[in-house]
């Protein structure tokens, strides 16, 4: 069941990831690795990730800026201790939460350049190939009515900044 949310303003992203910013950066890889492993769970019982098996993927997400480190450990999602990435994705908050709302897809992001990779190019494109097969139905429905209500407001926010003519200087 969605709840309808019309009456609140749409959280901005910066709001939405200000309590992984506030709490300690193991702590919140640690809680974005469980929820990550609860929505790849498909992914990760048919072996799409088998290639991150003991490797290192680091997203980092722009405005707010976090960065985040996980690998696969039997088949589990954990964050990554130190040491260089292997893969880095790079994507604003905003893109991230079209792209886990359904509202985009990451090819497009990929071929906008909102969505950016570097290192081993065959990792980084199978976790972009997995980042499409995202299952919604894997989220609690207030969490998911929060990232609809969340991504409305991004592309409200983005419609508008189109729509409005830029001030003469």
């Amino acid at each position: 069941m969605t709840l309808p949310l019309p009456y609140l303003p749409a959280p901005s992203t910066a709001v939405l990831l200000w309590p992984l910013g506030a709490l300690p950066h193991p702590l919140a890889e640690a809680l974005v690795a469980r929820a990550t492993q609860q929505l790849l769970s498909e992914a990760l019982e048919d072996g799409s990730l088998e290639l991150l098996e003991g490797r290192i993927l680091a997203v980092t997400v722009s405005e707010p800026t976090l960065r985040m480190r996980f690998t696969l450990d039997r088949g589990r999602l954990h964050s990554a201790g130190a040491g260089p990435a292997d893969v880095t994705v790079t994507a604003s908050a905003d893109d991230l939460l079209l792209l886990v709302a359904r509202r985009t897809d990451p090819d497009t992001l990929f071929f906008h350049r909102r969505l950016r990779l570097s290192g081993d190019t065959e990792l980084g494109l199978a976790v972009k190939n997995v980042l499409d097969t995202i299952d919604l139905t894997r989220i609690p429905a207030p969490l998911q009515a929060l990232v609809d209500h969340a991504a409305d407001g991004v592309e409200r926010r983005r419609a508008q900044s189109v729509s409005t003519p830029a001030l003469p200087r």
